[in-house]
């Protein structure tokens, strides 16, 4: 009985619209008959009235005949009437239906993001809140004190970094706001800068492209461009390359990595959301930064790919996104080399 009651619980969406369409199709059908017998009645009681109102045969014969094309007509359009109807109506559950479902998935995630945002903060919280009464005790060295303020900074980075990917989590559900970027190199430079300074020198080969406007969100672009080197920086290993360049009217940007690298078949669950794959058995982060960066990505009309030869060879991911302008500017030879 309770296997019959978690089951029916589990299937309770698809039980219900199985019993709309059902409950739909009889009630479309129960009209069709109802309709069509109320025609052959009244096509009887005409009858019946105009044989004994009209004498003349052939006048008789000919409203009997003006009658019964009259009914055949209404037969015929009740018969087409009744399965478009009922078509329609299908089309409309099936859409209540789809829409159901996609609110319980949208809720599961919700869940889900809140389960491992929990789980997330209580590390770095009981890190920081250890490191403060250790301090308040005076039970650190003063030779290791910069050790651990350094650990109290790289937590408090973690908090912070948490923070903002849960805030683009819910811009990636609403459409970001768009604004013309003229400068792409300047917005990477700014997130290199900003990053040279939180978790000092990463070994980021940049490879500059031509100058290019987009228009696209500038939060969500550095929270794309932020996610895809800190998955360098945790599963890459070594030197971290960006490249640049432009497609047509398509501006381009490859972070490649020499590290741990994934099977090719694996590309696309990287970006499931909660998902973290990791050949050496070790899990980092939320699992939400790459399908978070996917989402952005497709809001600003851009894409976001991955790719890789195997395990042990690395892992390419491409970021794509349309130019606001039709013209780019290129750089010189030493510009393009320049390495940040």
């Amino acid at each position: 009985m309770h296997a019959l009651a978690r089951w029916f619980k589990r299937h309770l969406e698809s039980v219900v619209f199985l019993g709309a369409v059902s409950s739909l199709a009889a009630l479309v059908l129960w009209w069709a008959l109802f309709a069509r017998r109320l025609i052959s009645e009244n096509e009887a009681v005409s009858r019946s009235y105009l044989s004994s109102t009209v004498s003349n045969p052939s006048a008789l014969e000919a409203q009997l005949d003006r009658l019964k094309l009259h009914s055949d007509r209404q037969r015929t359009m009740i018969s087409m009437e009744g399965p478009t109807f009922g078509f329609l109506i299908f089309i409309g559950v099936g859409a209540l239906f789809v829409l159901a479902r996609a609110r319980r998935k949208d809720q599961e995630r919700m869940a889900r993001l809140l389960q491992f945002t929990t789980h997330e903060l209580k590390t770095p919280v009981a890190g920081v809140r250890a490191l403060l009464q250790s301090f308040k005790l005076g039970s650190i060295p003063a030779s290791e004190t910069a050790r651990f303020l350094d650990q109290g900074i790289g937590e408090c980075n973690r908090l912070e970094h948490l923070a903002e990917t849960i805030l683009a989590y819910q811009r990636a559900v609403v459409q970001p706001k768009g604004e013309a970027l003229n400068r792409s190199d300047a917005l990477i430079g700014e997130i290199l800068e900003h990053r040279s300074r939180t978790f000092g020198v990463e070994g980021v080969l940049w490879q500059r492209g031509p100058l290019v406007s987009l228009w696209a969100d500038r939060d969500a672009f550095r929270v794309v461009v932020e996610n895809l080197l800190d998955n360098a920086r945790k599963y890459g290993g070594g030197t971290v390359e960006l490249l640049e360049s432009r497609l047509g009217n398509r501006w381009r940007l490859e972070v490649k990595d020499r590290g741990q690298g994934f099977s090719p078949d694996l590309a696309e669950q990287l970006f499931e959301p909660f998902s973290r794959h990791s050949t050496d058995g070790v899990s980092h982060g939320s699992g939400l930064g790459l399908y978070l960066s996917r989402q952005l990505a497709q809001q600003l009309s851009g894409t976001l790919t991955a790719r890789s030869d195997g395990a042990g060879k690395g892992s390419s991911f491409v970021f794509e996104l349309p130019c606001a302008a039709e013209t780019a500017v290129p750089l010189s030879s030493a510009q393009r080399n320049a390495d940040a």
